[in-house]
């Protein structure tokens, strides 16, 4: 063996100007694992999604139910198709089948194989005046004003927060859809933000919320089930007769029937119910034609490129690809949130096998005809497991893929490290619980499920260096005062070397070590072919160190990671591992 020594952040020396042949004399120590949902360090069982009251009706370690039916037309893609024991590949047939090579070639989402996304906001972003005292600006005006950070980021998307009045301050239990004035900001702010971001070359992604509406009336029996929609385009006057040929407002038949809290009178429920609000009848024609008409607006006058459709598990796949292929198109940069459950242990460890995790995700993205991706839960799952516990033989499959959505349908998979539902503490962030260690805020999410926060680069390292599309979170990365700047700073690096090597959601990745201590992979992307290792070993075999002589460069590096790069055409590199 030989000793591989990677610098620790706060190096006074530039790690993406150094070569490998310099020597490296620093040791990555280990940081104590962080044990965030006692021994089991999973979700809390009713606290999936973005509010406390998303149910889960399938027993724990068993996929959860799907659609019962299938768009007409819907083709099921065979090679989508895996062996939940040990994930191999089963046999594609006939038609079906799609040549992986010829996959960006004939895919309309291939222009966004090269993304980074952001998530424009977090759970308090609502809350912006009041938890910033300094700030006299609304939350949109924020956004904007961090434009030029995110051009320095490389980012080209920004998924927004829902953008309708709501009964929730965050935006989660919408009303009055065409009413845009927010706890976040004006219409106006709105429309100057989707504007200048679109000047920037950055897309802007609405959070649309389409499962469910609270309705604003009562009907004769005392319930809340009429939705006036007074603020809807051309809406008829207040003295119009109910059922006007103008009127669009919307009664129980809007509802579906099966609705156990509501009792709607339209068709059966084509997904999970929500409590909190409605659900809405994607099965009715009227609905989906207003929810079609409402989301070309939001493109059209509002300024929106894309949609991140919330709560995906409410209705049927197959309307979400009817509303992406209606309004932006099935080019644009779309993501839906599919959360299904991972698979457990019965003394509560996270199971090695989560294939029947990363097959929902794979079934619901055929199911949606593929015209979007998902949040890959599964890589998040699998990632802060290893990364929690020093398990880092997880982020190898039985296949010798990586273990998540990336290792059998990276192109459909965003990563993720945290969102507003997984991060943070779920305190107010004025309390101390809402505080780290170091005196910084950790008070902008929820804290459903959140990464290790200690280690947070060692995730950014692994899903801004692999394939799929990384979605970077605004506390992670647009913080930047001295409490903040190391973490901003390292993600702000590892996206500059996922730019110059030209990570793709397809690129190639080979897992080299997949140890307790220590991962080690190799990912070619267009320009550049990077080395990444993960994990507190600092000693590795002589042949897995990048060689001097090969052109290896050290372009980044902190507690527990580090990342190696040469230019694809380098001497000797397409031919050896080293």
């Amino acid at each position: 063996s030989a000793s591989i020594h990677v610098p620790a952040r706060g190096d006074s020396t530039n790690a993406s100007g150094r070569s490998l042949s310099s020597a490296i004399p620093c040791m990555l120590a280990a940081v104590p694992a962080l044990r965030v949902f006692g021994d089991a360090s999973r979700p809390p069982h009713r606290r999936m999604g973005n509010t406390p009251a998303r149910h889960r009706s399938h027993p724990r370690g068993t996929v959860p139910p799907g659609d019962a039916s299938r768009s007409p037309g819907a083709r099921r893609a065979s090679r989508r198709l895996f062996a939940l024991a040990d994930g191999s590949a089963l046999a594609p047939s006939g038609s079906d089948a799609v040549p992986e090579q010829a996959e960006a070639r004939t895919d309309a989402f291939a222009g966004n194989y090269g993304a980074i996304m952001l998530q424009g906001f977090h759970w308090r972003s609502c809350s912006f005046r009041d938890v910033s005292p300094e700030a006299d600006w609304s939350w949109y005006e924020e956004c904007r004003r961090k434009i030029a950070v995110m051009r320095s980021l490389g980012v080209t998307a920004v998924w927004l927060p829902p953008p309708s009045h709501s009964v929730s301050p965050e935006g989660y239990l919408p009303q009055r859809l065409y009413d845009l004035d927010t706890r976040y900001g004006t219409k106006a702010e709105l429309k100057l933000l989707t504007r200048e971001l679109r000047d920037a070359g950055i897309a802007p992604v609405a959070d649309v919320v389409i499962n469910h509406r609270c309705a604003d009336t009562q009907d004769t029996e005392g319930r809340w089930r009429v939705f006036s929609n007074v603020t809807f385009p051309d809406s008829p006057p207040d003295d119009a007769a109910p059922g006007a040929l103008r009127d669009k407002s919307w009664g129980p038949w809007a509802i579906v029937k099966d609705d156990p809290h509501f009792e709607g009178e339209g068709n059966s429920d084509t997904g999970e119910s929500f409590a909190p609000a409605p659900d809405l009848d994607h099965k009715n024609d009227r609905v989906r034609a207003e929810l079609t008409a409402w989301l070309n607006w939001l493109k059209d006058d509002v300024g929106f490129a894309g949609w991140r459709f919330d709560y995906v598990k409410g209705y049927g796949a197959n309307y979400v690809r009817e509303y992406v292929e209606n309004s932006v198109g099935t080019a644009a940069l779309c993501v839906a949130e599919f959360w299904p459950e991972a698979s457990w242990e019965p003394d509560g460890r996270l199971s090695p096998n989560q294939n029947p995790m990363r097959q929902a995700l794979c079934d619901w993205i055929d199911r949606a005809g593929g015209v979007t991706p998902a949040f890959d839960f599964a890589t998040k799952a699998v990632l802060q497991e290893a990364v929690l516990k020093t398990e880092y033989w997880r982020l190898r499959d039985e296949q010798n893929k990586p273990p998540g959505l990336i290792g059998w349908w990276p192109t459909r998979a965003v990563t993720f490290v945290d969102n507003h539902d997984t991060g943070g503490s779920g305190a107010s962030a004025t309390s101390d619980q809402g505080r780290m260690k170091d005196g910084s805020s950790d008070a902008y999410g929820q804290g459903h499920w959140r990464f290790p926060p200690e280690k947070r680069l060692v995730g950014y390292a692994y899903v801004l260096t692999h394939p799929g599309v990384p979605c970077l979170f605004w506390p992670h990365c647009m913080w930047l005062d001295e409490k903040h700047r190391a973490l901003s700073d390292g993600v702000k690096e590892l996206c500059a070397v996922r730019r110059a090597a030209g990570v793709r959601a397809n690129s190639e990745v080979k897992i080299l070590v997949a140890d307790a201590d220590c991962y080690v992979a190799r990912v070619v992307g267009d320009e550049n072919e990077l080395t990444v290792k993960l994990g507190p070993r600092y000693d590795l075999p002589l042949d897995l160190i990048p060689q001097k002589g090969h052109e290896w460069e050290l372009v980044a590096a902190g507690n527990e990671y580090a990342v190696w790069a040469r230019p694809r055409n380098a001497k000797g590199n397409a031919k050896s591992a080293r």
